[in-house]
């Protein structure tokens, strides 16, 4: 049986050639075109993972011209309940963390606050449906906590998640010198308390004394404990967040093998799986896990559709695609970009989807041969298999590139009297 495409209504006519104003880069060169994923053998192995370098540059760059369609006419519909409608209140602005990166009005989770308060965060519930039973995968993809607002991002876990709730963080704090993610829970035991108020310059209060010092109706973060899990390269904390008479337990994992610009591989790549099925034994079903990175559509994006078709392997669908028409690593990116933008942020990253699941396609049919030093915890950042050819490891080839993201400033955020003379989906 072939797997079920994925019925996608993007509400454009986009004629990918048709479009003006192209900037992002030129085509595959040409003696690169027919280098494919895999040389060794491919019984047995859906036609969509063995794609050459410029089947998957042209899907990536079909995928940009869709979201570049989609947002002009979020953009001229002047309807705020396009589905792809941005609002442009300036206290939404101001807490995006980067200028060009914001939830879809019609597809971001509300804060449960006072009327007349804004309900703005920079969240998106992220849903996709196993292809057979229909069954509801639950996300939420969000930009890494912004200093100011970091009681918007704990209201949201309280309010999102089942009894515990999972964070998977995959950012440092700090990359390249530039901050990408402020420090939003408890490093150590030594201050093992942070409080949330509205006041968060200084969101650190130690633990001794400290909670009969809370100011009123402030919630607060509490480590508990925290291990370094070498299986998954993360650092796991069981955190306690308190936000007036409610508490729940937080389960966080910081992977540390995912820098920004890159993909993992070797060691960092068997930890990756490990903390996907990690996070989501902790979980559980019907429990969103809370996934995040900087702006929170690169790698958050990535790691969502790994999980998401991975599962899809395991059950055995994957397989069972025969159709050289249908890809579901494309209809799953484009589906996640109708319900936050730019998920998956980088060609590199879609090939590194590519390379992923061919690998474990290689491994589930026996064309793969397991090392004991390829086991999650190796430290070898060798080649798992002689026959996977990277896509990336061609040195004459470099992806389609994509500029750094923005930084939203206070200069950049409108004043009130600008907002009103401007639409509220700009």
């Amino acid at each position: 049986m072939a797997h079920p495409s994925i019925k996608i209504n993007t509400n454009v006519q986009a004629t990918k050639r048709g479009l003006p104003n192209e900037s992002d880069g030129g085509d595959v060169p040409a003696d690169l075109g027919n280098c494919r994923l895999e040389t060794g053998n491919t019984d047995n192995v859906p036609p969509f993972l063995c794609q050459s370098v410029s089947d998957i540059h042209e899907k990536f760059d079909d995928l940009e011209w869709i979201q570049r369609q989609r947002l002009a006419d979020g953009m001229l519909s002047n309807d705020p309940a396009h589905p792809f409608a941005l609002e442009g209140d300036p206290q939404v602005k101001a807490r995006n963390r980067y200028v060009n990166v914001q939830a879809f009005a019609n597809s971001r989770v509300h804060l449960q606050v006072p009327e007349g308060v804004c309900d703005f965060i920079n969240a998106s519930p992220i849903v996709l449906k196993d292809s057979v039973t229909q069954e509801a995968r639950t996300y939420i993809a969000t930009q890494g906590p912004k200093l100011g607002h970091l009681a918007h991002f704990w209201h949201m876990v309280l309010q999102e998640s089942k009894d515990e709730a999972v964070i998977v963080m995959l950012t440092q704090t700090f990359e390249g010198g530039r901050e990408k993610c402020s420090q939003y829970f408890p490093l150590d035991l030594e201050q093992a308390t942070m409080i949330l108020s509205d006041n968060e310059s200084d969101p650190f209060v130690a633990t001794e004394g400290s909670p009969d010092e809370t100011p009123p109706n402030a919630g607060k973060v509490t480590l508990l404990e925290s291990t370094f899990d070498e299986k998954s390269r993360s650092e796991v904390r069981k955190l306690e967040l308190t936000m007036g008479s409610e508490s729940k337990i937080v389960w966080h994992y910081l992977f540390a093998g995912w820098a920004d610009y890159s993909k993992p591989e070797g060691s960092d790549r068997a930890a990756l799986l490990e903390l996907i099925q990690s996070s989501a034994a902790k979980a559980g079903p019907d429990n969103p896990r809370i996934v995040h990175c900087s702006a929170g559509v690169g790698r958050t994006g990535t790691f969502i559709a790994l999980d998401h078709l991975l599962q899809e392997l395991e059950s055995g669908q994957l397989l069972q695609v025969d159709d050289p028409t249908v890809d579901p690593i494309f209809e799953t990116v484009n589906q996640m970009r109708q319900q936050r933008m730019m998920m998956v942020y980088n060609e590199m990253q879609m090939q590194f989807i590519y390379e992923v699941l061919r690998e474990q396609v290689d491994l589930k049919l026996g064309n793969l041969s397991v090392r004991a030093k390829d086991s999650p915890a190796s430290n070898s950042d060798e080649p798992r298999s002689a026959k996977l050819a990277k896509l990336s490891a061609h040195n004459d080839y470099l992806p389609t590139s994509k500029p750094e993201l923005e930084e939203t400033t206070p200069a950049q955020i409108p004043s009130p009297s600008e907002t009103s003379q401007s639409s509220s989906h700009e």
